[in-house]
């Protein structure tokens, strides 16, 4: 991921003593009005604190509307965000900025992406000592099934009751195994049906998982994003994961539990109170279908 190579670049910059030119700056840039352009918010540590909440014009980059949103300081060409809201990346701390459109990891640097009207731009800065990149997450539902990757809106694939949701939400609904999907039931029978969970599953930390299936059990990444904890109430999950090569190329909505009552449980309260999710990198729900814990933060 673009983010995996902007670290390692800056790693090799610290260790040459040669740190790339910078630049700190706001654009002036009136709020656009209910309605129109974009969305921009801003958290830190996997959600768990707001930092910023804004419209923002569309038609430019993601760079140029988070510049109109706050002074950002950037590096390497002015692609990558070092300091703004009070926080700056320190790679001896593991922590960094990173965004995504529309529950998309940013693929490209902020300036080469162009942001359209109705997407949704969220940076979180956190720390990625025990989870590098993570390609999608749940957070910005419904997307990425509303907007996709910057495209066209694609037509999802969806299980029942999240069918119900998307579509009232104003997603095309398909059929059949598409790139785009909202998968729910046990695990066992997930990893056999469907291959991008079953990959994902058995990768956890190399595909992006905040929240997995281990042991027979739900495990979250801890606060601080840096250690696995069992959540022993959990009894299901919902990530967000890539199902081909790239994000943009589809992703998969998967709504797992130990087994398919939970799931269903989960899916259930997802497709009735859907903030649930909102700025979340994946949750964990108890057998009723209560979130109980979230990826890197408490719930």
């Amino acid at each position: 991921m673009v983010r995996s190579r902007h670290i390692a670049a800056c790693a090799v910059a610290v260790a040459l003593g040669c740190l790339a030119a910078a630049g700190c700056s706001r654009v002036s840039q009136a709020e656009p009005p209910p309605g129109a352009g974009a969305r921009m918010v801003a958290t830190a540590d996997f959600g768990a604190r707001a930092l910023l909440d804004r419209r923002v014009p569309d038609g430019g980059s993601v760079m140029r509307a988070t510049r109109g949103a706050t002074p950002v300081e950037t590096a390497y060409g002015g692609d990558f965000v070092r300091s703004m809201l009070g926080l700056s990346s320190n790679l001896g701390a593991k922590r960094d900025w990173f965004y995504f459109v529309n529950g998309i990891e940013g693929e490209v640097g902020a300036r080469q992406r162009t942001l359209r009207r109705g997407e949704t731009v969220w940076w979180d800065y956190r720390d990625w000592g025990g989870v590098m990149d993570v390609p999608a997450v749940v957070g910005s539902w419904p997307e990425p099934f509303l907007h996709a990757a910057g495209g066209p809106a694609p037509a999802v694939s969806a299980d029942a009751p999240l069918d119900g949701a998307l579509r009232e939400a104003g997603v095309r609904i398909g059929s059949g195994q598409t790139p785009w999907r909202a998968r729910v039931g046990a695990d066992a029978a997930l990893r056999r049906r469907d291959p991008a969970w079953r990959r994902a599953a058995s990768a956890p930390v190399a595909s992006g998982l905040t929240v997995r299936v281990a042991g027979g059990r739900i495990e979250a990444l801890g606060a601080g994003g840096r250690r696995w904890v069992p959540v022993p109430a959990a009894r299901a999950l919902a990530a967000m994961v890539p199902t081909g090569s790239a994000p943009h190329d589809g992703a998969l909505l998967a709504v797992v539990g130990l087994d398919a009552a939970a799931a269903r449980a989960a899916a259930a309260r997802i497709a009735r109170d859907p903030g649930v999710l909102r700025l979340r990198y994946a949750v964990a729900f108890d057998a009723a279908g209560a979130p109980v814990a979230a990826g890197g933060r408490a719930v």
